[in-house]
């Protein structure tokens, strides 16, 4: 680059050219124009003064001297005017310079301009010690290696020391190894307030040679040209020092090559302004191994490109505040001795050293971190180092998910901020040692093992944040448990834990996940409590004085479960589950939970545990908004055992619907009070509609009811379960009508609706076994279609069909309306004739019957409703022999076995199977007369035997036993027959009556093995008419029919409305 010097626009009279020790030369604005000499002053002089005023003008070329203006040593040049030097011919020891202190002890200012052109010809130059070059000016070099300022001038005294060069003004070069300062020698200082730019390839703006050597730069340092440094520093033996200070305000930047390089010794760099590479590389400390670079940020520090510390021991220094967001390599250590510091570079620290204020790691660190008390470091899982002594504040800011699988040691805290979820997972075998505790501030910590949380006597401080567990573990029993105002969270997550301690403090704790958190200390912290899933036990059965003591609100969430054998003080919000000791703690013994406050129940309180006996005392209100109990209750006589419901010293109001559960009971009839569920004690009341059963409560034969008070005195407000009704309790809201006891004040019942629909399940299988035995006639027709003998001479079948409606006596008086529809079919399998016209015959039959119908009955208190439907189908097989003497007389006898299965179905829908048998054994016979030729009347007479055998069976609430039955029936009867021949055969109608009885029995079904329901068939007295005919079709084909009604004139109402048809073959 080319720099044209203008001439003065005044002439330069320098009174002196040569001047010697202690003369002063003056060089001012009058002629010669410019002065062409310079002023050089005499060997060895000493105190020369040479003062350039403002104006002049000094313009040398090289060919006449190398230097506009010198002096040998401890004089002054001071220059206000225009300096030039110009031409070649110099080198390294042979260099021009516009002004130089050509040894020691010398001042050089300039303030105004000076500027050379020419290889080698510098700007200010010294060449001995103690020298001081101050530039207020303009400083202009053109040329390859000319300095702008420069000790140690021609490179030939390098052991000069305390040399400084300051420069206010500007300097620039242009030209290949043009330096814009270079300072040569130890203990000397280059301050730069300006500006200093080299333009040349290879040209370092600030070059340090020597031992404690200082650059103190708050102007800017500036190279432009290929491989030009913007400060070279160079001690030259590894036990040398330099400092290079990059004040507030300075920049130190190089378009192509490294901001700064360093060779040797031991270095600090400052910086608290700009160092910056175009190249990429603000520092390169060389390959020393013996050198050491101290690099110290301070507040306003900021660097681009690279920083390599080079082969040495290298540390990097924070102080004040800022951001790191660069790479360093090759430094050994970091040391924070600031206020608040980021970083969010790069670096292979072996170790660092958090000493004071608040070192953020945006990016991630290797090796050791310190931190000393008082002091915080501030990182994520994916940025901390992987070993830290903590015995400051270690602060993890974690935005994300993020695993720390180092270790933590050492007297600090750790702290969790940021929405993400935290996971501590030591690789260390014992886990992480730090003693100062965890606060969790914001989003989640998660650990699968207490020692992740440090020492065991480490507090826990909720600040806001959320401890979650990753595994199934307790809490060492030693570390304080404490919430803040911001309260705190803890998600079990799917597992379980127990706090043994009490927790403390004035937040609100809240439980996450489905997992179940114990606690089994005393917690007095204020804040309240929300159960928003999962579980929370608040004292296990070893620790029923475990409380929530702190009085504040308890709210559990849908879903959620609060209970255990402690107490919770407060009002209680449930939306979820309150349960009670085992049912709680599945596995555990009974026992009561506490609420002291109110309960306001919008869902579930449980008692129905793995017993009965459990209790949930409230000390306060009880209010039930649409609520659920639910309780295990041995269902028997009175004073069974039961969970229950105390209300102690308030009031139940609200609407509550009761759950019971039977356990073990086989049901019996309340004579007293009832089984207890809800106690009110120390004058607590109860609302008459508090309380109701939410569905139907069932054991052995009864069906229990839910009654407000008892008939003992002091129970008005207590409510129970009763299977009989008494005068006095009042009925729960939803309950049936009942009816009300007489005079005597005998408790009326409450059979369940199943007891009468099972109970008619016997007498009905009788009457349908009656059916399908029917009479001689109905069966295979007239005793004139009996006329073949041999083997297999003929066959028969039969349909028939009946409508009947029966009631029967005794505790449930159950009644039947039915429908019976049945098929038979037999076959004569001998027949024989003897003398005299007698016939035998002996045959087979099979047949199927069906019986469908409803019953009524005694259920609930009530006479006669309507309790469920019965069906019954039977299989039969049986045998018969008759024999029919002259003038058709007959004798008749049948054995029938029917296999029945019986499938009642109650209105409610509960139901059982009963499989059985009946055999029915008959002996009938009849004696036609003839009353005229076309009339006959026919006596008849019929025994029936029966014995019924039914097995036991079960519904889901007990056990149904029927056992076995034996009765009798007899029947008179009266046929009056017609015989009509036609041309098609003979036609034969008939009108028969009968008056049947049927001994008296008792059928006892027995519930739970316990509670024996008799039902009593009495003795009665039916009439019974029918009318058909029969008609033979051909010498091989009978068909007979007929319909009929019967009634029962004494004993059990009855009657039936019936219809048969069959058919007889011969062959």
């Amino acid at each position: 680059m080319a720099v044209v010097l203008s001439p003065p626009t005044a002439h330069a009279n320098c009174n002196n050219a040569a001047p010697g020790s202690g003369q002063t030369v003056t060089c001012d604005a009058a002629a010669p124009n410019p002065d062409t000499t310079g002023v050089n002053a005499v060997a060895g002089s000493t105190n020369v003064t040479i003062n350039v005023t403002a104006g002049a003008s000094v313009a040398v070329q090289r060919s006449t001297t190398p230097t506009a203006l010198s002096v040998i040593g401890s004089s002054q040049i001071t220059n206000g005017g225009v300096i030039n030097l110009s031409g070649g011919g110099g080198s390294g020891g042979n260099r021009g310079a516009g002004m130089v202190g050509m040894a020691d002890g010398n001042t050089l200012t300039n303030s105004g301009t000076i500027g050379t052109t020419g290889a080698f010809n510098d700007g200010m130059a010294a060449n001995g010690s103690n020298n001081v070059l101050m530039n207020n000016g303009t400083i202009t070099t053109v040329g390859s290696n000319a300095y702008g300022m420069t000790a140690a001038w021609g490179q030939t005294n390098v052991g000069q020391t305390n040399n400084n060069l300051t420069n206010n003004g500007s300097v620039t070069t242009s030209g290949s190894d043009a330096r814009a300062a270079s300072i040569l020698g130890g203990n000397g200082t280059v301050t730069n307030t300006g500006s200093l730019t080299t333009n040349g390839n290879g040209s370092t703006a600030v070059y340090m040679q020597g031992n404690n050597d200082t650059l103190i730069n708050s102007g800017t340092i500036r190279t432009t040209g290929a491989g030009a440094e913007g400060v070279f520093s160079n001690t030259l033996s590894s036990t040398f020092t330099a400092q290079i200070q990059n004040l507030s305000g300075g920049q130190i930047i190089s378009d192509n090559g490294s901001a700064l390089r360093t060779l040797n010794g031991n270095t600090t760099i400052t910086n608290a302004g700009l160092i910056q590479s175009g190249a990429g590389v603000a520092l390169n400390g060389g390959n020393s191994t013996t050198s050491s670079i101290t690099m110290i940020l301070q507040t306003g520090s900021q660097i681009v490109g690279s920083v390599n510390g080079g082969a040495g021991n290298n540390q990097v220094r924070l102080q004040g505040s800022g951001l790191v967001d660069n790479a360093f390599t090759r430094f050994q250590t970091l040391i924070m001795q600031g206020t608040d510091w980021t970083w969010n570079g790069s670096g292979d620290f072996a170790n660092t050293f958090v000493d004071t204020g608040i070192l953020r790691l945006q990016s991630s660190l290797t090796g050791n971190a310190t931190v000393a008390p008082g002091a915080t470091l501030e990182a994520s899982a994916q940025t901390l180092n992987p070993t830290v002594t903590n015995n400051g504040l270690l602060r993890f800011a974690q935005p994300g998910a993020g695993t720390y699988t180092g270790t933590i040691s050492g007297t600090g805290v750790v702290e969790k901020t940021g929405a993400g979820v935290l996971t501590l997972a030591p690789v260390a075998a014992g886990g992480n040692t730090y003693s100062g505790g965890t606060i969790f501030t914001a989003g989640t910590v998660a650990v699968g093992a207490d020692n992740a949380l440090g020492a065991p006597t480490g507090a826990l401080t909720f600040n806001g944040g959320t401890l979650q567990f990753a595994n199934s573990f307790d809490l060492a029993a030693t570390r304080p448990i404490t919430l803040t105002a911001a309260g705190g969270t803890i998600d079990t997550q799917g597992f379980s834990t127990t706090i043994a301690q009490g927790v403390t403090g004035t937040g609100a704790l809240t439980k996450l996940g489905s997992g179940i958190l114990t606690m089994n200390g005393n917690n007095p912290y204020g804040g309240g409590t929300n159960v928003t899933a999962g579980t929370l036990i608040v004292g296990d059965a070893a620790h029923p004085a475990a409380a929530l003591s702190g009085g504040g609100p308890v709210n559990v969430a849908a879903g959620a479960t609060l209970g255990g054998y402690g107490s919770v003080s407060g009002t209680v919000v449930n939306n979820g589950t309150i349960a009670a000791a085992n049912a709680a703690l599945a596995g555990g013994p009974i026992g009561n939970f506490t609420i002291n406050g109110t309960l306001l129940n919008s869902s579930i309180v449980d008692l129905a545990g793995s017993g009965v006996g459990n209790s949930l005392t409230v000390a306060g209100n009880y209010v039930g908004n649409n609520g659920q109990l639910l309780v295990n209750t041995v269902l028997g006589p009175d004073n069974s055992a039961s969970d229950k419901l105390v209300v102690s010293g308030g009031s139940a109001t609200g609407t509550t619907g009761i759950t019971v559960n039977n356990v073990g009971g086989t049901g019996a009839a309340s004579r007293a009070d009832g089984i207890l569920v809800i106690q009110a004690v120390n004058g607590a009341t109860t609302a008459g509609n508090a309380f109701s059963l939410s569905r139907s409560v069932s054991a052995g034969a009864y069906e229990y009811l839910l009654f407000k008070g008892g008939v003992s005195s002091g129970t008005g407000d207590n409510w129970y379960l009763r299977s009989t009704v008494v005068a006095g309790p009042t009925a729960a809201p939803g309950s049936p009508p009942l009816p009300t006891p007489g005079p005597d004040g005998k408790p009326i019942p409450l059979f369940r609706p199943e007891v009468p629909l099972y109970s008619a399940i016997p007498p009905t299988i009788r009457q349908l076994g009656l059916a399908a035995l029917g009479t001689f006639h109905e069966r295979r027709g007239e005793q004139s279609f009996i006329t073949r003998a041999g083997l297999p001479s003929a066959a028969w079948a039969r349909v028939f069909g009946q409508h009947m409606e029966q009631k029967w006596g005794q505790d449930t008086s159950p009644s039947l309306s039915a429908n019976i529809a049945g098929v038979q079919a037999g076959l004569d399998l001998f027949a024989r004739g003897t003398a005299g016209e007698h016939r035998d015959q002996l045959g087979l039959f099979f047949g199927y019957s069906a019986l469908n119908g409803t019953v009524n009955g005694f259920a609930i208190g009530q006479e006669d409703v309507a309790v469920g439907s019965l069906s019954i189908n039977g299989y039969s097989l049986g045998a018969y022999w008759t024999h029919i003497g002259p003038s058709n007389w007959y004798t008749d006898l049948v054995l029938m076995n029917t296999w029945v299965n019986a499938n009642p179905l109650s209105a409610r829908n509960i139901g059982t199977t009963s499989t059985g048998n009946i055999i029915t054994a008959s002996l009938e016979a009849g004696y036609p007369i003839a009353l005229a030729s076309y009339l006959v009347l026919e006596p008849q007479v019929q025994a029936i035997w029966q014995h019924l055998s039914l097995a036991s069976s079960q519904d889901r609430i007990s056990t149904i036993g029927f056992g076995e039955t034996d009765t009798a029936a007899g029947r008179l009867g009266v046929r009056l027959q017609g015989n009509i021949e036609t041309d098609k055969g003979l036609v034969q109608p008939f009108v028969t009556t009968n008056l049947w009885y049927g001994s008296a029995a008792t059928d006892n079904v027995t519930f739970a093995s316990t509670d024996v329901i008799p039902t009593a068939v009495q003795n009665t007295t039916s009439f019974e008419v029918r009318a058909g005919l029969s008609a033979t079709l051909s010498k091989f084909a009978n068909i007979y029919a007929s319909v009929g009604y019967a009634t029962e004139l004494t004993g059990d109402y009855g009657k039936a409305v019936k219809g048969r048809l069959g058919v007889r073959m011969t062959w």
